[in-house]
């Protein structure tokens, strides 16, 4: 029914930080107290740095030295910075206390908006998650995390990068514009995410209907409703944003979380599934409660 177009003068980095802002104030931590930055964009500011320093500069805290750095699963990039994130807070926890974990995403920015098979399922747009230290080693969140480089051209923007740069040909032929195979990837989701939802769930010793909530990447709802189906859950399990925001990529979930929590599904002890799915093609689950 509607979607979100960033400005003209606003990019994912802007976009980010905002959203940085947002979730570091629900969490009472001022942010210079951030001690790590990872972000997931596939449609950054630009080539170099990457958008995580970009936000850390626009939250003013480049004096801390913090490490900020990228990552680029496409839809699936945000369970894989969750999962970083949670990794490096495992390994150094005295170090890494306060952590942002950001998605954002510009996909109008690569869309070839005469392309009627791809343009109309995205929107632009930015979620985040404060992690902090518990004490707790029972408290972290759970992964499934996998890729299939076969399928890499499901999904492509097939030039812009530096195996083809842009010229005039790339222009006149929008090889530079965002490409997509509809039906592959609907048949690549709805074989993959009901599995690796069922194998997550399975190493925890539980099943999909012991999950109170299930947030999936914003795709399409007719493919939600498909995978809701698969693992036999109620859409009264999940929430949907993309009827007011579109697909926004590697920021659907985290702004899928937020939207969980407005309405009141995300509460201390649910017990809650994450799924992305996308480009790669790569899928990344995880359970947290």
């Amino acid at each position: 029914r509607e979607r979100r177009i960033a400005a003209l003068d606003e990019a994912p980095s802007d976009m980010g930080a905002h959203a940085a802002l947002q979730s570091l104030g629900h969490a009472g931590v001022d942010p210079r107290d951030v001690d790590l930055i990872v972000t997931a964009c596939a449609t950054p500011d630009q080539s170099q740095p990457a958008v995580a320093t970009m936000i850390q500069e626009k939250l003013g805290i480049g004096s801390t030295g913090c490490p900020a750095f990228d990552v680029n699963s496409v839809c699936s990039g945000f369970v894989f910075a969750l999962s970083a994130a949670q990794g490096m807070m495992l390994a150094d926890p005295e170090r890494y206390r306060n952590v942002l974990v950001i998605g954002t995403d510009a996909f109008s920015r690569i869309l070839n908006w005469d392309d009627r098979r791809t343009c109309i399922f995205f929107g632009d747009g930015a979620g985040a998650v404060t992690l902090r230290q518990t004490g707790d080693d029972a408290r972290r969140i759970h992964f499934e995390l996998g890729s299939d480089g076969r399928g890499g051209r499901a999904i492509e923007v097939p030039a812009g990068g530096s195996r083809r740069p842009v010229d005039g040909d790339v222009l006149e032929q929008r090889l530079n514009t965002f490409t997509m195979d509809g039906p592959k990837v609907w048949d690549f989701a709805v074989e993959t995410v009901p599995r690796t939802v069922r194998a997550l769930l399975a190493r925890q010793r539980l099943r999909p209907g012991d999950l109170d909530l299930l947030l999936l990447h914003q795709s399409n709802l007719r493919m939600i409703e498909a995978l809701m189906g698969s693992l036999e859950l109620p859409m009264d399990r999940t929430v949907t944003t993309l009827e007011l925001l579109g697909n926004t990529a590697s920021a659907s979930i985290p702004i899928t979380l937020r939207a969980a929590w407005e309405e009141g599904k995300l509460r201390p002890g649910t017990r809650v599934g994450l799924c992305g799915f996308g480009g790669g093609l790569s899928w990344g689950a995880a359970l947290f409660d």
